[in-house]
């Protein structure tokens, strides 16, 4: 009932333990912020970016959580059938889906067919890519929002600070979004879930942060 020494993703796991040992009453509260102040923050620019490596690795190892979701759910019959399966569905989506999602958005209108040549040779075969671009095409309205809000909640930036490139580089950030989300994200994450699968260990590092 307490804080596990040996467990590397312990705020998913203390709310678990609290979850079901008070019969699923337990609940977490999201605060929103206009900025997490949970930047990664190293030495040089370099040393930064592999403080979130590795920092993604250790989320990434909340995986470990998904199988004792699985038997505390089982074990604990009298929280609802319908709680509990959502409980475990919040787990495995944190854990998992992050990690694989960009494999799927970008290769799986095209690895059906690669795979299977009888698939191929369908008419869904055929349109698949034309109806993931026209799906994606549209996903670029809420990008153009999310954008919009995230230059509405900046701090001003005084007239004289203002550069010509300025304007730019942060577009160019928004463009290299999905490049940076590999290396970041979701690379770090399959790191870290296939040397689990191996049986490897994971060293509990802290994150140095802003």
């Amino acid at each position: 009932g307490y804080w596990d020494v040996d467990i590397i993703p312990e705020d998913w796991h203390i709310f678990l333990q609290s979850f079901f040992h008070e019969g699923g009453k337990v609940e977490v509260e999201p605060i929103f912020l206009p900025t997490s102040i949970d930047a990664p923050e190293g030495k040089t620019y370099f040393s930064a970016l592999k403080s979130r490596y590795e920092q993604c690795k250790r989320h990434a190892w909340g995986a470990t959580d998904i199988p004792y979701a699985i038997k505390q759910a089982i074990n604990h019959p009298e929280i609802s059938l319908l709680t509990r399966l959502f409980r475990v569905y919040k787990v495995v989506e944190t854990h998992l889906i992050w990690s694989t999602n960009w494999f799927i958005l970008t290769l799986g209108a095209w690895l059906p067919a690669f795979i299977n040549p009888f698939f191929k040779q369908t008419a869904l075969s055929y349109n698949l890519p034309k109806i993931s671009q026209w799906i994606l095409t549209g996903c670029l309205v809420f990008l153009l929002v999310m954008i919009l809000i995230d230059r509405a909640i900046r701090p001003k930036v005084a007239k004289q600070d203002l550069r010509r490139w300025f304007g730019l580089w942060e577009t160019i950030q928004w463009v290299l979004m999905p490049i940076a989300a590999l290396f970041m994200s979701v690379l770090p994450a399959i790191d870290s879930q296939t040397r689990l699968m191996l049986g490897k260990r994971l060293e509990y590092r802290i994150t140095e942060k802003l």
